[in-house]
Formats: structure tokens, C-alpha cells, sequence
């Protein structure tokens, strides 16, 4: 071989080696790419991303919105505490946002499995943003064996998917177990519970609870999955009035009780869904800002300050006449057995108008009335008949009339001549003299 083949040679040679060089390693004009999954759980920075050279190009990808939660400590009811069978005890536990996104309004803590200790299948959670802490509680009963006793709650999303670790209550009932039983329940299965088929209502409220008439109050409420959620303002007595409110889920509203109003003052919330209906109501205590001109007093609060007025008041056979100035009116007790059991009428007599009816003789030892009670007893149909003849003259003294606070069915008080109390029940339904 001469020297210009050798040469020839030697480049063929050379250019083969580099060809089988390139072949195991990579072409250095092409950039790598990296495969994301396309689900991702919630764990810190992935390594590969971490990994990466500096110099290489990724594409950026949306982050996924993972709930989770932390168990952070037990808030009551350490584990393995005493509780007296049947005894209701509320257990709180502080949970966690550790995930990359916001716990959502109808999220909701969950009985999973163990026993349930008459706690609720679900309750809503209190939003949480990443990093804040949440403390939920729940209110049990301790089952009435003796023994220890396990239950287990988890978070769940708004879809119903749980996240987040399963907490527990473990509790110890005391007392010898029965004969033949055992000292552990046997744990109900594993299930995530189906969905309550009446909405939940977490709480509803009144802030402040206690008021006086005419004050402005706040109402509360959050309700967990109802499709319509409806307050109602109710009258004295209970039955539905006016406003009315259709309103979200949770939220407030103000409300000015009317000055009228006694004794309290009551609204009912209504959340509804195909599939049920629940309901809770409220009540705001009021002060009373007035006082009774007897005692001992009712227990509820009068409708108004007492009316004092000159007044007169007679007797008859079957009932009695009650003359107060400042009502213009004549109130009028019967008592032959007759309903109404008592009347209040206009007083139609004036000054200056006949006194009595010179025609009518009463019988020995009884009296025509005169004045106002004669002329209503002359010329109203039926008051004679059922009242008979006055059997004393009237006499004059002063009275206070005063009544109960409901719209309909109030009850009068009408002081009565020498001491004591009429009282007039409701719709003229009967009446009686209170020491």
C-alpha cells in the first residue's frame, strides 16, 4: 500500500469511529422536554422540576387545585377521657389548610366510620384559606355500655370526595360491662355516609338576643344543601307574618323591632330541597319598658302604661257597670251565665241629658241606673233583661285599666272599686275579681 492509500485509509477509519461515537450519545441541537402527569397529589416540589439544569426550557403548567388538611391537635375530649354514660359532651378538633387551594363554603366534615355516637352524618366546615387553621366541633352523646368507644370524621369537598387524614374521638364509658358483652363495639364498616336527604342548618341567630323594643338586631345563619332558603318574621302567638326574606345560603340581615312590640319577638328560618325540609327558629328577649298598677303582676309584660281615670261602678242582680272617663266607656260584667260574659260599650251620655226615666218604679230596695249606665241599660237591647235592677246606687272612685300585650286575644285589667283587679279574659270569655 503506498502512501496516498495509507492516507486514504486513515480518514475512513477515523470518520467510522466518529460515526459510532455519535451513535450513543445525543444529538446536541435538540432540547429536552419534561412529561408532567396529568394528575398531581398534593406533595411538596416535585423532584424532576427541582432537578432540572438551569439551562433547559420547560413549559410553564397551570397548577391543581388539591384540598388538604392537617390534623393539628384535639381543642376538648383528650383520647381515652372518662365520659358518664349518656352524658352529651361537644368535641372540637383544629384542622389545617395544607393544601395549595381554599376550603370552599359547603365543604363538610363527615362520620366515616367507628361508632357515631349520635353525632350528625355532616356538618359545613368554616372556609380556610391555604395555611389558616379551622376548629370544628361536634356535639355527642356517650353511649350508655360501658366500654371504650372509636369514631372517625373526615373533610370532605363539596362533591362529596374526601381529603385530608381521618380524625378520631376515642372515649371510655365507665362502669362494669355486661355480662356477655364486650368491652369494644364492633366497629361499624367503613363508608363515606350518603347524602342528608333534609339540608343542614349549622346555626341560626340573633346578635344581641336580648333587646329593647325599637332596636335594631342582626340575624345569622348558614345552611349546608338546601336549594331555597326562606325566613319568616312571626306574629305574637307563632303563626307566619310579615317580612319575609328569601335569602342565600349563609349571610346576615338587619331587622328594627317595632316599639310596639313586648316580650319578645321571634323569626323561623325555612331550608328546603327536593328531597326535605328543616327548619330553626329564633328568639330576641325584650326588656319592658313599663310596669303594672297592681301586683303581684303577670308574668309578661303589659302593652302599655297604665290608664288612670275617674271612674264609677255599680252593682246589679246579675253583674255590675264600670264607668271609666278617660276610655268614654262602660264596661259591663254579666253574670247570669250568658255569653259574652262581658261587653265594653261607648258611654253615649252627655251632660245636660235626662238623668233617668221618671216612668220607671224599681221594686222596693233596688234601683234604676241614671246617667250614662241608665241610659245604656234603658235603650241597648238585652242589657236589662240580663243585668235586672242596680242593687246599690253607683259610687265614685278612681280606677287604672291596663291590658296584656298580644294583637288579638289580650286580656283587660280594670281596677276595681274598694281594691282588687277585674280581670276580663280574651273575646268577652269570662271574667273575675283578683284579690
Amino acid at each position: 500500500m503506498n502512501e496516498r492509500q495509507s492516507l486514504l485509509f486513515l480518514v475512513v477509519i477515523l470518520g467510522l469511529i466518529g460515526l459510532a461515537c455519535n451513535a450513543t450519545g445525543e444529538p446536541p441541537t435538540v432540547t429536552p422536554t419534561l412529561a408532567l402527569p396529568t394528575a398531581v397529589t398534593q406533595t411538596a416540589t416535585p423532584s424532576a422540576v427541582a432537578n432540572t439544569p438551569a439551562d433547559t426550557a420547560v413549559s410553564a403548567t397551570p397548577t391543581t387545585c388539591a384540598p388538604d388538611a392537617r390534623f393539628v391537635s384535639d381543642i376538648t375530649i383528650p383520647d381515652d377521657a372518662e365520659i358518664e354514660p349518656g352524658a352529651e359532651f361537644i368535641k372540637t378538633w383544629r384542622m389545617e389548610n395544607n393544601g395549595n387551594c381554599a376550603w370552599k363554603s359547603a365543604a363538610t366534615w363527615r362520620f366515616v366510620s367507628g361508632e357515631q355516637m349520635g353525632g350528625a352524618n355532616a356538618i359545613p366546615v368554616n372556609p380556610a384559606l391555604p395555611g389558616e387553621t379551622v376548629d370544628i366541633s361536634l356535639t355527642l352523646t356517650a353511649p350508655a355500655a360501658p366500654g371504650a368507644y372509636t369514631g372517625h370524621w373526615q373533610l370532605h369537598t363539596p362533591e362529596g370526595r374526601p381529603f385530608g387524614p381521618r380524625v378520631f374521638v376515642r372515649i371510655t364509658v365507665p362502669g362494669t360491662p355486661t355480662p356477655g358483652s364486650t368491652a369494644t363495639p364492633t366497629a361499624t364498616p367503613t363508608a363515606t355516609p350518603a347524602t342528608p336527604s333534609q339540608p343542614i342548618i349549622q346555626y341560626f341567630r340573633a346578635v344581641p338576643d336580648l333587646a329593647d323594643p325599637g332596636d335594631t338586631i342582626t340575624l345569622e345563619w348558614f345552611v349546608y344543601e338546601a336549594n331555597i332558603v326562606t325566613i319568616y318574621h312571626l306574629e305574637p302567638g307563632g303563626p307566619l307574618g310579615e317580612p319575609r326574606w328569601d335569602v342565600d345560603a349563609a349571610g346576615t340581615l338587619t331587622y328594627t323591632i317595632p316599639a310596639s312590640r313586648r316580650n319578645s319577638d321571634s323569626f323561623i328560618l325555612f331550608a328546603e330541597k327536593a328531597s326535605g325540609t328543616s327548619q330553626a327558629a329564633v328568639t330576641i328577649t325584650l326588656t319592658c319598658p313599663d310596669e303594672w298598677f297592681f301586683s303581684p303582676a303577670p308574668d309578661e309584660c303589659p302593652a302599655s302604661p297604665p290608664l288612670f281615670s275617674d271612674s264609677a261602678e255599680q252593682p246589679f242582680e246579675n253583674g255590675r257597670m264600670i264607668w271609666a272617663k278617660e276610655m268614654d266607656a262602660i264596661i259591663i260584667l254579666f253574670a247570669d251565665g250568658n255569653s259574652p260574659h262581658w261587653r265594653i260599650y261607648t258611654d253615649n251620655w252627655d251632660e245636660g241629658d235626662p238623668v233617668d226615666d221618671p216612668a220607671i218604679t224599681p221594686p222596693s230596695g233596688l234601683y234604676q241606673p241614671v246617667r250614662g249606665f241608665g241610659l245604656l241599660w234603658r235603650e241597648e237591647t238585652g242589657i236589662r233583661d240580663r243585668l235586672g235592677w242596680a242593687t246599690e246606687l253607683e259610687t265614685a272612685f278612681g280606677t287604672a285599666v291596663q291590658r296584656n300585650s298580644p294583637p288579638k286575644y289580650a286580656t283587660i285589667y280594670v281596677g276595681a272599686l274598694g281594691g282588687g283587679v277585674w280581670q276580663l279574659l280574651p273575646e268577652g270569655s269570662g271574667w273575675e275579681k283578683l284579690p
